[in-house]
Formats: structure tokens, sequence, C-alpha cells
């Protein structure tokens, strides 16, 4: 059974660790990129951090964004986003990431948003596959990178960093094949 709960300083090591593993190991992003010290940054990431526990082991955790948040990237105005969604390997492929999602989309729900926002990396395509499955869809216009972030000065050579949105008030297909607005 999954137990969705606040991350606490007795669980920082454990999500720097499965963190680490879902996004450097995997090959997402490389050792020495500033990015992978932000994702083990449980200084910064301690403020809406939430686990996913397993008979006690942590075996995933996300940050979830609120509007208005230094923390947003890509969420409109009473949209939610979340971030930094990781899965222990050996906790791959058993619904956590999917659980963890699914938390966030509650939460958005119960605050009154009406969309959840996340930025994805191409090369993560088990996530997309599990984000169109459980109704999100792809926002093209929004996607973005480095330089059209403002992060860089330099234009060329960077990676597309692809947005998808959850409607919290749709319905939605099972399949995650459409959605329409009620």
């Amino acid at each position: 059974m999954v137990t969705i709960r606040p991350a606490t300083p007795d669980d920082y090591l454990a999500i720097g660790e499965l963190t680490t593993a879902a996004y450097v190991t995997a090959g997402h992003v490389a050792p020495d990129d500033i990015y992978a010290q932000i994702l083990v940054d449980m200084a910064a990431r301690q403020r809406d951090l939430y686990v996913a526990e397993v008979d006690g082991h942590v075996a995933g955790a996300v940050n979830i964004v609120t509007p208005g948040s230094e923390h947003c990237q890509v969420a409109y105005d009473n949209e939610g986003e979340f971030r930094m969604l990781a899965v222990a390997p050996q906790y791959q492929g058993r619904g956590i990431g999917r659980a963890l999602v699914q938390f966030v989309l509650d939460q958005a729900q119960a605050q009154g948003l009406q969309r959840v926002a996340i930025t994805t990396m191409t090369t993560m395509t088990s996530a997309q596959a599990m984000y169109e499955a459980m109704g999100f869809h792809r926002a093209p216009e929004r996607d973005w990178n480095l330089y059209t972030a403002g992060y860089t000065d330099d234009p060329e050579g960077l990676e597309t960093f692809l947005v998808y949105i959850y409607p919290l008030n749709s319905t939605t297909s099972n399949k995650g094949d459409s959605w329409l607005t009620t």
C-alpha cells in the first residue's frame, strides 16, 4: 500500500538518492549539470515536498507548486504545477508515480484550481505515457527551453522541455486519449 505524506528531514537523504537515480543515473540529467544540484537541494525543495511511502520506505517524491510560488515554471494563474517527480528504480512500474500525480491532482482540485501543469524532458517517455494515460494533454505552445526562460543568452543547442496540462474541470476518458471541457 502506498501512503502519500509530507516529507520530513528524516526523508531527505532517501529523496536525494531516489531523485538522483531517476534523473541523473537514468541519463536524463548530466551529473555536472546545475540541475543535478538543484534536484538534491532539500533546503530549497522542502516546502510542499511530499513522499510516497511503501512498507516504511520512501519510494518516490514530488514537489507541489502553488500559484504565485517562486518555484513556478509554467503554470498560469489558477493552475497548479508539480516538479521533480521521482520514483526509486526498484519501485518504478508499480504505480508510485501515478499515485503521486493523483495526489497532486486531488490537492489542486481541493484548492479550486482549474488545471495542473507539468514540464517534462523529451527523454522521459515513460513519464509522458503515464501523463497521457491519466488524461494530461500536450500544450506545445507552452514548451520552453533555457533561452526562452531567460537562463542563458545562447539559443543554440538547447533541449526543449515539454509541457503537459491536466484540466481539472473536465471529463477525462480512462484511457487518457481525450478530454472535454464541461
